[in-house]
C-alpha cells in the first residue's frame, strides 16, 4: 500500500488536542493520536508504528476518519450477541425455579429447553445460572459425632453408629435436596 491519499481535517488541531486530552480510554487516545500524527505530516506507516499497530490498521483508521470523523474512527462494538433469554423470559424462569427449588441441573436444562426453547453449553450453564442469581446448594451433609466413629473403629465391632443407622465407613451419604436455588 502506498501513502497516497491525505487525511481530512474534520477538526482543527486545537480541537483535536482537546479531544485527545478528554479521551477517557486508551483506545480512543491511540486513534486520535494517530490522526494527530497524520495532521503533522507523518506517513500512515510512521504514525501507526507509534501506536503499536500494523500498517493495514493505519490505512483502515485513516479511511474511517476520512469517511466519518471522530465518530467514524472510534470502534463500534455493536453490543455483542443478544441474550438467549429475554429479560421477561429470565424473570419467568426465575419464578419457575423459585417454585421448585432446589432444582437439579438436569431439571434446569429440561425447563430451559421445553418452556423457553433455550440450550446452554454444559460448561457455560453454571456460570449463566450464577449470573442471574442462582447458587448451587450441595447435598446436606450428615453430622456424625467424631467420638462415636472413633469408638466404633477402635473396637472394630462393625456396628452402625446409632445416630446414622449405618456403618461409619460407609461412603454413601444422604444426597437429598441438592440443586440450584435462588441466592439469598
Amino acid at each position: 500500500m502506498s501513502d497516497s491519499g491525505s487525511v481530512q481535517r474534520h477538526l482543527s488541531e486545537t480541537a483535536l488536542d482537546q479531544a485527545l486530552k478528554a479521551a477517557e480510554s486508551g483506545e480512543r487516545a491511540r486513534r486520535l493520536g494517530f490522526i494527530k500524527s497524520l495532521y503533522q505530516g507523518d506517513s500512515v506507516s510512521d504514525a501507526i508504528a507509534r501506536e503499536g499497530h500494523t500498517t493495514s490498521t493505519g490505512y483502515r483508521w485513516r479511511k474511517r476518519w476520512n469517511e466519518g470523523g471522530v465518530d467514524g474512527l472510534l470502534p463500534d462494538y455493536g453490543g455483542g450477541r443478544p441474550p438467549k433469554l429475554s429479560p421477561a423470559a429470565e424473570t419467568a424462569f426465575l419464578d419457575e425455579i423459585a417454585q421448585r427449588q432446589p432444582v437439579s441441573t438436569a431439571t434446569i436444562e429440561d425447563i430451559l429447553k421445553t418452556e423457553f426453547d433455550v440450550e446452554y453449553a454444559a460448561d457455560y450453564l453454571p456460570r449463566k445460572l450464577k449470573s442471574i442469581g442462582l447458587t448451587y446448594q450441595p447435598p446436606a451433609r450428615e453430622h456424625v459425632d467424631r467420638q462415636e466413629i472413633l469408638e466404633a473403629a477402635e473396637w472394630d465391632d462393625k456396628a452402625p453408629v446409632e445416630n446414622t443407622g449405618r456403618h461409619p465407613y460407609n461412603e454413601q451419604s444422604s444426597r437429598t435436596e441438592a440443586g440450584w436455588a435462588i441466592a439469598e
